[in-house]
């Protein structure tokens, strides 16, 4: 077993071993340990009366290292000892959430594009012109997609994570990651037989043709039945679902069986290029990680190299082990010791939220005398339900609108996150079991899916546990 150790100033020293060592540091209260046991993380020991120096500390050589990834990104810490073995302190897998953004994106797109079309249609009610408003990637500029920034913003903070965990000095650490580029050409169309094949379009479009057409054409008619009366046009992934307008999303059906498709009766396959996300993005994260390198002193490791070295040693297929060969190929190594690693996997959730952030209360509207409000804010809220606004209760009482007294809005800081039992990511002791809270549960209770094994129900009462952690973005699972 291994002990990471920190001095009195929180500067981190190098694992030990020596566990006798460690136990009479805490006996005699020179020390306490931090993590391990019920926490999952790994151990640390904080000196109290100790200090490092950095240029009294023994030469030793670190690697911390991750397999670049959408959905996972394995990560490994990791020591180079003098016989040329790795060994391996920590190993393990995040579980991203980087494939939730798109969908949270187009929700607040939803939202946004809703207040301004009631915006529109009361300033038409008024005889006034809407001002015309340019689309968000013209008035911004060129930016990174939020999905994109999110991912990148992933690695890069795991690689913070990892130095809270397992803290090592910072100046024996080298950080590498594996530097993928997928060929979505030749994953998608094949590898064309000469070099201009690149160019040429797999989508075999005519000059100024008609997307609808092209597909039409493409078709020849349904893709089902094969007739060639009353076609349609088909989305493969619904536009509600992220499904795009390009041809590879869509095929041509007839009216009768487009109908049956949609009653569920026929199933067709979705190859629309979505397929091809996960590769896409990862070729995109390590751009951006690539050009980070010189500046976050990043190594970054040919994705070739890497199998090389996994073939060389015969390591397993996992996000976790590849990260390993990744240190393996940046020290060439010719073993891997395993013998103290601590198996950790790490998932990430949510820790701020817009609606949580940015929620105030409604401006309130009183008459004398009156505990209830008579109305609620200047204008009209889409969630306001029917309670009436300032301008309502003009229109129905102009008399008493001069009486009325006002509660101003206030803002209010997360204002559910000391009141609910748990946000998701949160830790807790349930039973002497440690699970991690998705969420909230009928308003009460804890959701947490992992308890359906052994008490055969998704959900706990607040009551039954204590709660270890709140939620740390990164948490272990």
């Amino acid at each position: 077993m291994l002990v990471f150790v920190m001095d009195q100033y929180g500067r981190p020293g190098h694992p030990t071993r020596r566990m006798d060592w460690v136990r009479k540091q805490v006996k005699r209260k020179r020390g306490k340990i931090a993590g391990g046991g019920i926490s999952g993380k790994p151990a640390v020991l904080v000196l109290r009366e100790r200090s490092f120096e950095r240029n009294k500390t023994v030469k030793r050589q670190f690697y911390v290292t991750l397999d670049t990834g959408f959905r996972n990104v394995g990560y490994a810490v990791s020591e180079l000892l003098a016989d040329g073995t790795l060994r391996v302190l920590l190993k393990g897998t995040l579980t991203a959430r980087t494939p939730d953004i798109r969908g949270l994106m187009d929700e607040r797109a939803m939202y946004r594009r809703s207040r301004r079309g009631h915006r529109r249609e009361n300033l038409k009610k008024k005889g006034r012109t809407p001002k015309h408003r340019p689309p968000r990637y013209e008035s911004r500029g060129k930016r990174d997609s939020v999905t994109l920034r999110h991912g990148v913003e992933t690695h890069v903070n795991l690689y913070a994570r990892l130095a809270r965990l397992a803290p090592l000095p910072d100046h024996q650490v080298t950080r590498g990651f594996e530097s993928v580029f997928f060929d979505l050409r030749a994953l998608a169309k094949g590898k064309p037989r000469t070099g201009s094949g690149y160019q040429v379009s797999p989508v075999g479009k005519a000059k100024g043709e008609k997307t609808g057409r092209f597909i039409v054409r493409r078709d020849g008619g349904c893709v089902v039945c094969g007739s060639k009366a009353h076609l349609h046009v088909h989305h493969l992934r619904k536009r509600s679902q992220q499904g795009t307008n390009r041809v590879g999303n869509q095929v041509v059906l007839c009216e009768d069986c487009h109908d049956d498709v949609h009653a569920g009766l026929i199933e067709l396959p979705i190859m629309d290029g979505a397929q091809w996300r996960d590769a896409s993005m990862v070729n995109a994260v390590c751009g951006k990680l690539r050009k980070l390198s010189a500046e976050a002193g990043l190594v970054p490791v040919p994705v070739e190299q890497s199998v090389a070295a996994r073939s060389r040693l015969g390591l397993e297929k996992t996000h976790a082990l590849d990260a390993v060969s990744v240190a393996v190929a940046m020290t060439g190594a010719g073993a891997v010791d395993q013998r103290d690693t601590l198996d950790m996997d790490l998932e990430q959730y949510r820790r701020h939220r817009r609606a949580h952030i940015h929620a105030q209360r409604d401006r309130l509207y009183y008459l004398p005398g009156e505990k209830k409000p008579v109305a609620h804010n200047r204008r009209k809220r889409c969630d306001q339900g029917d309670v009436d606004s300032l301008v309502e209760f003009r229109r129905a009482h102009p008399k008493d609108v001069g009486r009325l007294k006002v509660k101003r809005a206030v803002r209010l800081y997360t204002p559910n996150r000391a009141k609910a039992p748990a946000v998701g990511g949160d830790v807790w002791d349930i039973g002497g079991r440690r699970v991690v809270a998705q969420g909230v549960h009928s308003k009460t209770n804890l959701y947490v899916p992992d308890l359906k094994s052994v008490t055969g129900k998704v959900y706990a009462s607040p009551k039954d546990g204590v709660r270890l952690l709140w939620n740390s973005g990164m948490v272990v699972a």
